[in-house]
């Protein structure tokens, strides 16, 4: 399911990157449930208020928005 919901704001984000790029290019963008929550200069600040908003176990994307593809990953924190 974790997977699924990823899926979909990977695909939000990817529909929508002309758009997001006028305003968010070379940020990392925090997003959940297919809403940008917030942009971040840093990747270690988008995951720390991902963590803060949605808990350590919390389902939430963090993507790094380029003009060019970006590297994505995904990481499971044990905390």
């Amino acid at each position: 399911m974790v997977e699924k919901k990823l899926d979909k704001d990977i695909e939000f984000v990817e529909k929508n990157k002309e758009a997001l790029l006028k305003e968010h290019a070379n940020k990392y963008l925090l997003v959940c449930n297919e809403k940008i929550i917030d942009s971040f200069d840093q990747y270690t600040r988008a995951a720390e208020e991902g963590i803060r908003l949605y808990g350590a176990d919390g389902t939430f994307l963090v993507y790094h928005l380029t003009a060019k593809p970006p590297v994505n990953f995904v990481m499971e924190a044990d905390i």
